[in-house]
């Protein structure tokens, strides 16, 4: 049995190295010098919106060619807990490097699919909510929850979706969200 996905996992991986290769000298020419003289920028403002979590994110990069854009984004997540007194917020800002990945349909490119794809770290900057008071001695305590105020967390995102261009690289874009802080859907506009 062993053998048999070894060998299956050899074959598909053989099948796509001819794929694999022509993507990596794609990637090549866009660095080179005259593929960096064709490189523009592109900024996007989303907002994201899931089961107890949402948050905002703007990105800020370079697209790279036609097809791929490379940068960075920062934003702000509110992440809603249960605790034994109610519901807590745990607000964090979050940083990463991005990379989308287009796919047009059509000369035009109007009309496009895209794939971010987001790694970074997000650090906890507050909590609000998980307070009540002792009925017993009437002190305000808070309820035990594993989050402190200044804790790093592994942040990393998927957000696939379709994109709409209306004028030059003004776009509206919309689609699922698929986070370590939020599980949703997110809606933009880049330019």
């Amino acid at each position: 049995m062993k053998r048999i996905v070894l060998k299956s996992i050899a074959c598909v991986v053989f099948m796509l190295l001819p794929l694999i290769s022509a993507q990596a000298q794609s990637i090549k020419e866009s660095f080179s010098v005259e593929g960096r003289e064709n490189w523009k920028p592109e900024v996007t403002v989303r907002g994201n919106l899931g089961i107890y979590a949402g948050g905002f994110a703007v990105t800020g990069g370079v697209r790279i060619d036609e097809k791929r854009t490379l940068g960075l984004m920062v934003g702000k997540n509110v992440n809603v807990y249960t605790v034994m007194h109610g519901y807590a917020d745990i607000n964090s800002f979050s940083a990463a490097l991005y990379g989308r990945r287009y796919f047009h349909l059509g000369e035009r490119k109007i009309f496009s699919f895209y794939s971010d794809l987001a790694l970074g770290a997000a650090v906890v900057t507050g909590m609000e909510g998980a307070y009540w008071v002792d009925p017993i001695d009437g002190t305000t305590k808070m309820d035990d929850i594993d989050v402190e105020r200044g804790d790093v967390q592994f942040y990393l995102s998927w957000q696939p979706g379709m994109r709409v261009r209306f004028y030059k690289n003004l776009h509206l874009f919309l689609g699922p969200t698929f986070s370590s802080h939020c599980m949703g859907v997110h809606l933009g506009l880049g330019f």
